[in-house]
C-alpha cells in the first residue's frame, strides 16, 4: 500500500465535510478519526503493549464506530498497519488511503514515516464558536484552546516535512472555489480530479461564516489574543485590539468552562446517574467502577453530538 495520507484538524473545523466530498472520489479513503492510534504512542515513540492498547478501546466509541478488529498476536505496530488495513478494504479500488487525527499527529510518523499529511485550517474563532455552541466549551477562550494547540504543532511539524508530503487546505476557500481548491488537492494526491465531489460540496458551505462575532467583545478579545499568532499566520485578520485577559478573568473564564461541561455531561447522562457516579468513582469497588463505566459508555456513545 502506498504510504498513507492523514486529514490533520482539530474537531469543529469542518474534517467531516471534507470527507463527505472526497468520499465521492473512487480513488480516496479518508476514513473517521483515529486518535486512539496516536494516544497509545508517547512523544518519544514508545508503544502500548497488545492489552493496553485493549483496554484502552475497550469504551471508544471512535473506534467502535470503525467497525474494526484488532489482530491477534501482533504488536503494535503491526496491529496500527493492520487496522488501516481494515479501513482500506472497505472501498476496493482506492489507491489514497487514510484518516483524519485531531491531535498528536506528528507522532504517526512512528509508525508511517513516509506519511503524508492534509492541514485543514479554519478560522480559530469560528471553530471556537462550533465548540461553545455544542457545548464542548465553555467559551471561546477555551474554546480556541485545542485549535492553537494544533496550529503550533503543524506549525512545528511542517518545517521538518517535504514539500511534496505535506499540504495547506483553507475551509473557506474549499468551500467557496470547491473546485479550484479540489483540483489542487488531487494534484497533491496524485489522482485526477473527479467531478463527483462537486455535486456534494455543498456541505462545507452549509454554516454561515463569522458567527463568532455575534458574540461579546469582552469573550473574542482574550481568544483573538491567545490565538493571534496563529489567526494572522493563516491569513485571518484580528477583529480589533486584543488584550490578555487579567489573571481573575482567566480564573471566571476557566470557572464557566468547567460548570458547562459539567452540566453538559449531566444532562447527557441524567442527574442521577451522574451523581450516583461520582459516589461510585470515590468509594466504589473495582467491579463497580467498571460496570459504572461500561453504563456511561452506552448512554454517552448514544448521545453523542
Amino acid at each position: 500500500m502506498a504510504p498513507p495520507v492523514f486529514l490533520v484538524a482539530p474537531r469543529r473545523s469542518g474534517a467531516a465535510a471534507l470527507r463527505h466530498v472526497l468520499a465521492q472520489h473512487p480513488a480516496i479513503l479518508i476514513a473517521p478519526d483515529v486518535d486512539f492510534l496516536v494516544d497509545a504512542i508517547t512523544p518519544d515513540g514508545r508503544f502500548m503493549k497488545r492489552d493496553a492498547f485493549l483496554r484502552s478501546v475497550e469504551y471508544n466509541s471512535r473506534f467502535k464506530k470503525l467497525g474494526l478488529n484488532v489482530p491477534a498476536s501482533l504488536p503494535f505496530t503491526g496491529i496500527a498497519r493492520a487496522l488501516l488495513d481494515q479501513v482500506a478494504a472497505t472501498k476496493p479500488g482506492a489507491t489514497v488511503i487514510g484518516a483524519t487525527v485531531q491531535h498528536h499527529f506528528d507522532r504517526l510518523l512512528w509508525l508511517w514515516p513516509d506519511a503524508r499529511f492534509i492541514h485543514l485550517v479554519r478560522d480559530g474563532r469560528e471553530v471556537a464558536a462550533a465548540n461553545v455552541r455544542n457545548r464542548d466549551a465553555g467559551n471561546l477562550w477555551h474554546g480556541i484552546a485545542d485549535w492553537v494547540e494544533v496550529e503550533a504543532l503543524w506549525d512545528r511539524m511542517s518545517h521538518k516535512l517535504p514539500a511534496d508530503r505535506q499540504f495547506t487546505l483553507k475551509y473557506e476557500m474549499v468551500a467557496s472555489e470547491p473546485e479550484y481548491e479540489l483540483r489542487r488537492l488531487c494534484e497533491f494526491l496524485r489522482v485526477p480530479f473527479a467531478p463527483a465531489m462537486l455535486r456534494q460540496a455543498g456541505v462545507l458551505d452549509q454554516e454561515p461564516a463569522g458567527r463568532w462575532r455575534k458574540s461579546e467583545a469582552t469573550e473574542i478579545s482574550p481568544a483573538e489574543h491567545r490565538a493571534a499568532r496563529w489567526l494572522l499566520q493563516n491569513g485571518y485578520f484580528l477583529s480589533g485590539t486584543v488584550r490578555p485577559p487579567s489573571a481573575f478573568r482567566r480564573a471566571l473564564l476557566g470557572i464557566g468552562n468547567t460548570l458547562a461541561l459539567t452540566n453538559h455531561r449531566r444532562e447527557k447522562l441524567g442527574t442521577g446517574l451522574w451523581l450516583k457516579g461520582g459516589l461510585v468513582d470515590k468509594l466504589g469497588s473495582r467491579k463497580a467502577r467498571a460496570r459504572m463505566k461500561r453504563r456511561r459508555y452506552e448512554i454517552l456513545s448514544r448521545n453523542e453530538d
